[in-house]
């Protein structure tokens, strides 16, 4: 009862080649009109469920899909309702499924509550059964339409359900697509556009990370599955809105965190990374550093400018973004992004052999990393622009590895280290942020002279940030490690 499915957007360019291709597997094709229901204040939809009343050719079916235990899996359950439109949608089908249940209790709570209709989608649909190794795949292309009032949202994917088999031969199976017809990840399911266009939303709401509970975890293989899992729900929807051009600076700037954050868990997991292949690395971060050029300019925006105008700036717009500045967007429609993305979603779900490993390995590489912070605090002043910066990624590493693992630690203590180190990092980001500006700044001068006072405000404020950093710092040092 419970899916796995892949779901993928097929650029224009390539829609016409895609479409020849497919017929050759001689594809069953299938009219699907469905009706999507929910409470009055859309109690379903906050909790992630959908509930739909579909006719596919002339049979209708009632299905219900919720969150599922593992990531990237949904709970699925399916009831035939013959050939006559049913007169409504209620949950009577779900009185004796106990999953069912116990999902649709915590979402509202009784079980008689009315339903309306939200939304409706009609697809005409080609399905081919493809055997790969030892997995069937479902392979279905959608064309259709999602309609709420007089408001369309139009449908044009690919989806790769696994039928039988395994999570690799799944996305190995999908791999072999990517690359001819150009296919990026889009992590939307039919029934969030539904409830977007039905709100009038543009923009796909923010993802931002969820807390990762590692339920006394003692496996360190998959400590580190679990935590990559967890940046990828954090990274999957803000690139899709990314990709899809809806996004904002915050779409921008949480995607760069989930980078970081994987970035991070590798690094941290050394001992384990011989399970993954080296070039991980080197791709998440030239994904970090395209996205650095556009989220410094949104921060930027967002911090300098409001203190240069409080220094009575005479300058108060940041210089003009260069021509030809890399297109974001389509970053995350990249095969090779694509293939990295499921490579790392294939890696999260994986069964390796066990291998019992006490959490002394983690202990021993976060006291690492405190300690050469603490021995950067003592000679901080002294240290060159480039270490000074290491110092910052340190501390940013260490922060988010400690939220990776707090679950396996006292609460409080937890939150009194991370209490004593924010201001370090708050300190130090600043400081880096003035570097960034001083660099934009810098060859603008020449264009525009007011630019020399903008200069020279930030060497002063560099020199501030830099005592008060050195300060905070010392500070830190005196904090003893939990895990110790």
């Amino acid at each position: 009862m419970a899916e796995v499915e892949l779901k993928f957007q097929i650029p224009l360019h390539t829609r016409s080649q895609f479409e020849q291709d497919f017929q050759q597997y001689a594809p069953a094709r299938h009219h699907l009109y469905a009706q999507y229901f929910d409470t009055h204040d859309q109690q379903l939809q906050q909790h992630k469920i959908a509930l739909r009343q579909r006719l596919e050719d002339k049979q209708w079916f009632q299905t219900l899909k919720a969150p599922a235990r593992h990531e990237f899996e949904r709970f699925e359950l399916e009831h035939c309702l013959g050939e006559t439109q049913p007169e409504s949608c209620n949950f009577h089908l779900y009185q004796k499924d106990k999953q069912a249940k116990k999902i649709l209790k915590q979402a509202i709570g009784k079980l008689n509550t009315p339903l309306l209709l939200q939304f409706e989608t009609e697809v005409k649909r080609q399905v081919i059964q493809y055997n790969y190794q030892q997995s069937q795949i479902e392979i279905a292309f959608d064309i259709g339409e999602i309609r709420s009032g007089d408001q369309i949202a139009h449908i044009y994917e690919v989806e790769f359900e696994l039928k039988t088999g395994t999570l690799d031969q799944l996305i190995a199976c999908v791999e072999t697509w990517v690359e001819p017809y150009q296919l990026w990840l889009d992590v939307r399911n039919k029934s969030e556009r539904g409830y977007a266009l039905l709100k009038a939303e543009q923009q796909l709401p923010v993802q931002h990370q969820v807390v990762l509970n590692l339920e006394e975890e003692t496996d360190v293989a998959k400590i580190l599955q679990k935590i990559v899992a967890n940046c990828l729900t954090h990274l999957f929807p803000n690139a899709t809105a990314i990709a899809l051009e809806h996004y904002n600076s915050d779409h921008v700037h949480q995607a760069r965190v989930a980078v970081r954050r994987l970035r991070s868990a590798l690094k941290i997991f050394q001992s384990e990374t011989k399970k993954c292949p080296a070039e991980w690395q080197d791709q998440l971060r030239d994904i970090f550093q395209q996205l650095g050029a556009t989220r410094d300019r949104d921060a930027l925006a967002g911090s300098l400018l409001p203190q240069l105008k409080q220094a009575g700036s005479p300058l108060l717009v940041l210089p003009p973004a260069p021509k030809g500045q890399f297109n974001i967007s389509q970053l995350f429609q990249q095969p090779a992004i694509t293939k990295l993305f499921l490579e790392l979603l294939g890696f999260s779900q994986r069964k390796f052999k066990p291998h019992p490993s006490s959490h002394k390995t983690l202990c021993t590489s976060l006291s690492s990393l405190h300690h050469k912070i603490c021995e950067d605090a003592a000679n901080y002043i002294q240290l060159d622009i480039e270490a000074r910066h290491r110092t910052r990624k340190r501390v940013k590493r260490l922060r988010y590895n400690i939220e990776f693992l707090q679950s396996l630690f006292v609460e409080q203590e937890v939150k009194a280290y991370l209490k004593a180190l924010k201001p370090v990092q708050e300190s130090l980001g600043h400081y880096n942020d003035l570097f960034v500006a001083e660099e934009l700044f810098l060859p603008y001068v020449k264009k525009q002279p007011k630019a020399w006072f903008v200069l020279g405000w930030i060497k002063a404020e560099q020199q501030r940030l830099s005592a008060e950093a050195a300060a905070r710092l010392i500070q830190f040092t005196k904090t003893e490690p939990f895990w110790s």
